[in-house]
């Protein structure tokens, strides 16, 4: 399958990129039918749903079939700015030297691309699924472009808002007291506020009865319980700063009273609370979804002065009821640790631990509540005058709150005074005039040394050639001060190193015994290694009840096995590797440029699959077993017994993947020559070797692997899967452009360049930078349909879709077409569908 695809493609007169992208496709093609096969066969399938295979294999198809059309259209459009860019290079040889110049020109270009083919994808998909037989996939893609052609900018301009702010700030002040905090019932929308309720208090029976009838109604609703409130100020309306600095104001001067004044005084570790209190106390609350009621956070909880002195005394006694439990087992015995014992827990922890708890403990209480309150109360003063610094910095240091309005956000009062006014309004119009009065002067004064520099370098060449150089000079071995090679050996772009058959012959026997002492050494090893396994399985069975191991340690009878088998295996494998080192063609850089003539190729193969099919028989595979064998021809990817494949294989590995491919008459190539006269054997049996104008031959001159890169089929499971989109209706050209043309630094202190602006308000929902502007793969389905679907399962008590909308099932869209054909006197679908 694979040469006849590749026969095919290189009868068309291809390059070879071209012919390897054509035939990975066919065989991408050919690969994905068999899985389609495979899929509509399959009785699995069939019996988890019948048609189910069917089903999957026809949308599979309108995928592929919609995601060739978007790579199509792809490929067409990048020819066509490639196309451009040639042109505007050679109409504008000076102007498209400038980057900025050439990607406005080519974005230009790429829009009035996509706008004369801003439909061609759906209209593509249509006729191709329309091909395919696939008239649903054809309908639902018909209905797609129906709506976007002629709704959706009518319904996009009457529902959206004209005006939409760039961004909204949002300040969050907390709610103090938990009597106020708020619950929230956050799924289903819409979000709907209910009562807050207290676990600790004891309510009405209606107000109960009421909260289980709400718990009852829907198991699965989501609840929230939120204990600040969000005040958002938008960037839509003027003088927008100075609300948000009234709001983060108000809300960080409340936050702060509230911290500063409240919770630190009666709620921390050092309040006048935990300095009071008998008992810990616990000053958060958590909200329990079995009862929708707010109980005290136990990980709230908070110990008191008290409460300390008694865990520190609890501690104490369990410390010295720990010490009597434990047996009198010492160095020194009880009656002498129990005098340490007692000194460290009364003394060290008791006495010292109380003192420290009396002095330190009240002391910082009293401080940090006292400071905390008297900051709290003075915070309607200073607060304030931090909002107003705060701002201030941010416009003269890093303007966190910016609109956009500016493209930069890094000192952005320094930028607009230094780059606007100082460098772009006065500095930039002093340099115009300048270089306005300079330009024509250096331009006379370049060409006037350009003329200089021709006329006297073309004088001292020929002045330096006929005294010098013609009659002294020669080839030079490497590149000085005085002359560098620029062509010859080495050199050339394109060259090639013809080397002696014998040569290769000789390398492709030394190749075939260090295959065969790899295969030795491993056959000896196991052989060496078989005592031990022998004595291990041995004993495993023997003691293996009793859980008793056989170790490795020095003197024992396993373990002076192990030692003498170590020192066979390391002798074995220094006298291999002296002979391999002997063997070894140490390859360089040249190796892929070494080629043969195409008679010199051919006998080297015939007389290397003599080599091959006389010594692997002899002196490898005797060392292999069936399954080793059988795996040895998979690994290389040949049937047994396949000698010229095999030796073609190793001349590949030997020196290169394009070896096979001989020289030609239009090639460049140097002969290499050896200085020895040991390949006299070889000689002989290149001059000897039977030739003939055989097709096996000839054939296995040109491998397909040695020419074209080309990469194993692939399946892509997510083209199975309804609901994973595959390809977005927007790649947002525009923010990746802009990002990957300009680094982080750039886009602070420049502006956002012109063309792009203006670009980007073409349309404030179409992306007409790409291809995919209107196109998604799969086509979504419509929200009517969603709409509906919920309907029917409300109206027959069905939930199967009021929790997502994901969940809709093939028999809900049907349930759904029979429940309304009451209603509707044409068919929801066209009448040769093949939904089923």
């Amino acid at each position: 399958m694979f040469f006849l695809i590749l026969e095919e493609q290189t009868e068309l007169g291809l390059t070879k990129e071209e012919v390897a992208k054509g035939v990975e496709t066919q065989l991408n093609v050919e690969y994905t039918e068999r899985v389609f096969e495979t899929i509509e066969n399959s009785r699995e399938i069939e019996d988890l749903s019948p048609g189910l295979g069917s089903l999957l294999v026809s949308h599979a198809l309108s995928i592929l079939a919609m995601k060739s059309v978007a790579q199509k259209l792809g490929e067409d459009l990048e020819k066509y700015l490639q196309t451009v860019k040639e042109n505007l290079i050679r109409q504008h040889p000076i102007k498209s030297k400038i980057n900025r110049w050439l990607e406005r020109k080519l974005l230009e270009e790429r829009i009035n691309f996509i706008r004369q083919h801003e439909w061609d994808a759906h209209q593509l998909s249509i006729d191709q699924c329309k091909a395919l037989g696939n008239q649903q996939a054809a309908y639902f893609i018909q209905r797609d472009l129906t709506f976007r052609h002629d709704h959706e900018s009518t319904l996009r301009h009457s529902l959206k808002s004209p005006v939409q702010p760039s961004r909204t700030i949002k300040c969050r002040r907390s709610i103090w007291f938990p009597k106020n905090w708020l619950i929230e019932r956050t799924h289903p929308l819409p979000i709907t506020r209910i009562p807050t309720l207290f676990a600790k208090y004891t309510y009405e029976s209606v107000v109960e009865e009421a909260r289980q009838r709400l718990i009852r109604a829907d198991p699965d609703a989501q609840y929230n319980l939120r204990a600040d409130t969000i005040y958002s100020t938008t960037t839509r309306y003027p003088f927008w700063r100075w609300k948000l600095f009234i709001t983060r104001a108000y809300c960080w001067l409340s936050n702060v009273i509230y911290t500063l004044c409240l919770v630190v005084p009666f709620g921390s570790s050092f309040s006048f609370r935990a300095l009071l209190a008998l008992k810990p106390f616990r000053s958060n609350y958590e909200l329990k979804r079995e009862d929708l009621k707010l109980h005290e956070d136990p990980y709230s909880e908070t110990q008191t002065f008290i409460s300390r002195l008694v865990a520190l005394w609890e501690h104490v006694g369990q410390s010295r009821r720990n010490f009597e439990r434990v047996p009198d087992r010492g160095f020194l015995g009880k009656n002498i640790q129990r005098i340490f014992n007692r000194f460290w827990n009364y003394v060290v922890k008791g006495f010292f631990g109380t003192v420290s708890i009396c002095v330190f403990y009240p002391v910082s209480c009293v401080l940090i509540s006292t400071i905390s309150f008297i900051l709290g109360v003075l915070s309607p003063i200073w607060m304030p005058i931090v909002t107003l610094i705060f701002h201030i910095l941010q416009i003269l240091v890093y303007d966190a709150n910016s609109a956009g309005e500016y493209g930069r956000k890094l000192f952005c009062v320094i930028n607009i005074l230094v780059t606007d006014f100082l460098l772009c309004g006065i500095v930039q119009p002093i340099l115009v005039l300048i270089a306005l009065i300079a330009t024509p002067i250096t331009s006379v004064l370049l060409v006037i040394y350009a003329l200089l520099h021709r006329y006297s370098r073309g004088m001292y060449d020929r002045i330096m050639y006929h005294l010098i150089i013609k009659h002294r000079a020669r080839v030079p071995a490497h590149d000085g001060f005085l002359a560098r090679r620029i062509a010859g050996p080495g050199l050339a772009a394109e060259y090639f190193y013809q080397v002696a058959s014998p040569e290769v012959l000789a390398a492709l026997e030394s190749l075939i015994e260090q295959n065969e002492l790899k295969v030795y050494r491993s056959y000896i090893e196991q052989i060496l290694n078989k005592p031990l396994e022998d004595y291990r399985m041995f004993f495993d069975e023997a003691f293996k009840p009793f859980s008793v191991k056989v170790q490795s340690m020095h003197g024992t009878v396993y373990g002076r096995m192990n030692d003498v088998v170590d020192g066979h295996i390391k002798n074995l494998r220094s006298t291999i590797e002296k002979r391999s080192d002997l063997l070894r063609l140490h390859r360089s850089s040249h190796h892929d440029r070494i080629r043969l003539t195409e008679s010199d190729l051919t006998a080297v193969l015939i007389e290397g699959t003599q080599l091959v099919e006389k010594w692997y028989p002899q002196r490898i595979f005797s060392y292999l077993n069936k399954n080793e064998l059988e795996k040895f021809w998979n690994d290389y990817d040949l049937e047994p017994n396949d000698w010229l494949s095999l030796a073609s294989k190793l001349l590949q590995e030997l020196f290169c993947r394009d070896f096979l491919t001989p020289l030609e008459q239009t090639d460049v190539f140097y002969s290499l020559k050896v200085d020895h006269s040991t390949v006299s054997k070889y000689a002989h049996m290149i001059h000897s070797a039977s030739l003939h104008d055989d097709l096996d031959v000839a054939t296995s001159i040109y491998l397909p692997e040695t020419t074209y890169t080309i990469q194993q089929p692939t399946f892509n499971e997510t083209i199975l899967n309804p609901n994973e989109t595959i390809l977005d209706i927007s790649t947002d050209y525009f923010g990746n452009y802009h990002a990957k043309t300009h680094g982080r630094i750039y886009r602070f202190f420049n502006h956002q360049a012109k063309y792009l602006k203006d670009a980007e308000n073409l349309s404030k929902f179409v992306d007409y930078t790409s291809i995919t502007c209107h196109f998604s793969i799969p086509i979504p389905l419509s929200h009517i349909a969603f709409v509906n679907v919920i309907i029917y399962n409300r109206d027959n008590n069905n939930s199967t879709t009021t929790i997502s909308l994901k969940n809709i099932s093939l028999q809900d869209i049907l349930s759904l077409i029979e429940y309304h054909k009451k209603f509707y006197n044409a068919p929801m679908l066209p009448l040769n569908h093949n939904i089923a």
